[in-house]
């Protein structure tokens, strides 16, 4: 056995998800957990085993551990030789089935270096240790009906979904996403949440941690990707979500989400917020006056944090040329285009997704300048967002940006027509303005996106043109022929609130979450 007393060796390993890792031998990289006077139980070796004596208070005859077997399989000879004879090793499934009554030695970056392993492990010791030091929760406060939304109260559809929960008989509880980790022990201790629900994985961390404890306490966790899922997952670092209630906003996903060994992927689209429904509060702000004969659009240039999303990306100049060339006769170079053209065969783990969208986010673009430029040119073109518009087209009527949670339904409803034009990271996907601008009691002309499938094709059929150059015609018709578009708004406006409200889609998700339960 090695000198105890001498300096470890750097030992490396392959982690989880194939990287390269050299391991801690400190004694911070173990943090204590549990208590009792039973034997002591190590989770995880690191990489001087015959150290590990000199982290006990007191002296035992017989110590145990887990270890992860990917990862004792790299260990070299000098490794198992440094075990101390009086460790003794334990099944995981004994440690996840009864915990463990002494105190617990946890080797911390296990959970980064093998997080599908070490997860379920740290979930049970640390579940164990907070129902050991927290008093008995009344029945009353176990049995509450309650859904978790990691987010803020303006963040997006936190509101919204928070509001269709309640309706639904449910508490719903906003959390701070960047305190998850803090917070859901805090939380379990004051009872069991039925339903943990994030948008587009906030709160989740990316080893999964807060995942397994909740699911150590039987809470459904799900989320659901407003945006590209894959882009979402690229920020993760272990495969928990691959185990999840996956909702999409675009179906075109559940086929690749399924070929990367995602279980429970289902469609659930967008929806309008009960707010549009109703009179608005908020007045006409003095910048959206003189609406009534204008195309109006409001949106944003680029979401928030590209820059930093796609730094790096660079998608071949010959694709983005081959790009503009589709979208000028109509067709369509979305996000599956991009994973074609470029080849890429895994889209997880690593980065190279974010060259496929920051592709598609280009076209995307491109395509809303496209038909921006043709609409700016018949003088009846209003937009609502940052400068950067105005850059890009000089001379456009641009009024600076509008509070979602504030005078838009009131825009949309005074507005002659308001424009949408789809973005491509979602091949089949739908954008707020689909459900918002109906519900306002306004009008909408949209690029004819597959998306729009999922409505009656009688409605969609009179609002959509296929080409940039296309929609100023469009424009054009909805504006002159009134009564077309007073019918169409009424017609429309029936369909989102029977079939497309945040409160059905809610519904559907705790339909489909006791299904999963069921098959489970």
């Amino acid at each position: 056995m090695p000198d105890s007393g001498s300096r470890p060796e750097r030992i490396s390993i392959h982690t989880e998800l194939g990287r390269t890792q050299s391991l801690a031998a400190c004694r911070e990289a173990f943090a204590r957990m549990g208590g009792g006077r039973g034997p002591a139980l190590f989770l995880g070796l690191g990489p001087c085993p015959w150290r590990l004596p000199d982290f006990l208070a007191q002296a035992w005859d017989e110590c145990f551990y887990v270890e992860c077997p990917a990862c004792e399989s790299q260990m070299p000879a000098r490794w198992r030789e440094g075990i101390p004879a009086h460790f003794r090793p334990v099944p995981p499934r004994d440690v996840l089935e009864r915990g463990w009554a002494g105190p617990v030695f946890f080797y911390e970056p296990g959970l980064k270096h093998f997080p599908s392993f070490w997860g379920p492990l740290w979930a049970k010791i640390r579940l164990d240790d907070l129902r050991s030091r927290s008093p008995r929760i009344p029945p009353s406060a176990a049995s509450a009906a309650r859904v978790i939304l990691p987010g803020t109260p303006r963040g997006l559809l936190v509101a919204e979904l928070a509001r269709a929960f309640t309706e639904a008989g449910f508490t719903a509880t906003v959390m701070d996403p960047s305190r998850t980790l803090e917070e859901v022990p805090e939380l379990l201790s004051q009872g069991r949440p039925d339903l943990f629900f994030s948008i587009n994985f906030q709160g989740l961390d990316a080893y999964g941690r807060v995942h397994h404890l909740l699911r150590a306490a039987g809470v459904a966790v799900a989320a659901w990707c407003v945006d590209n899922p894959f882009h979402l997952v690229s920020g993760l670092r272990a495969p928990f979500w691959k185990d999840m209630p996956l909702f999409v906003t675009d179906d075109w996903f559940l086929a690749p989400l399924a070929g990367h060994g995602a279980v429970r992927a289902m469609h659930l689209p967008l929806a309008a917020g009960q707010r549009f429904f109703e009179p608005g509060p908020e007045p006409l702000p003095e910048a959206a006056s003189g609406l009534t004969d204008r195309v109006v659009f409001v949106g944003r240039s680029e979401f928030p944090g590209r820059r930093g999303f796609f730094a790096g990306c660079q998608p071949p100049a010959d694709l983005a040329a081959l790009a503009g060339e589709m979208i000028e006769t109509g067709g369509r170079p979305h996000f599956g285009w991009w994973v074609d053209r470029l080849g890429l065969t895994g889209l997880w783990p690593g980065n190279e997704v974010r060259t496929a969208g920051c592709g598609a986010d280009e076209a995307g673009r491109a395509h809303r300048i496209a038909v921006l430029s043709r609409l700016s040119g018949t003088g009846r073109l209003t937009v609502f967002g940052d400068d950067r518009w105005a850059e890009a087209l000089p001379g456009l009527d641009c009024r600076g940006p509008l509070d979602y949670y504030g005078a838009l339904p009131a825009v949309y409803a005074a507005s002659g027509v308001s424009l949408n034009v789809t973005g491509l990271l979602l091949p089949h996907g739908l954008t707020q303005r689909h459900f918002d601008v109906w519900a306002a009691g306004g009008l909408l002309m949209s690029d004819d996106t597959p998306g729009l499938a999922l409505f009656p094709e009688d409605l969609r059929r009179e609002t959509v043109f296929s080409r940039p150059d296309a929609a100023p015609a469009l424009a054009n018709r909805l504006l002159a022929e009134r009564g077309l578009g007073r019918d169409l708004s009424r017609a429309w406006r029936a369909e989102i609130l029977a079939r497309h409200t945040y409160g059905t889609r809610a519904a559907e998700v705790l339909n489909r979450l006791e299904l999963c339960r069921a098959v489970t």
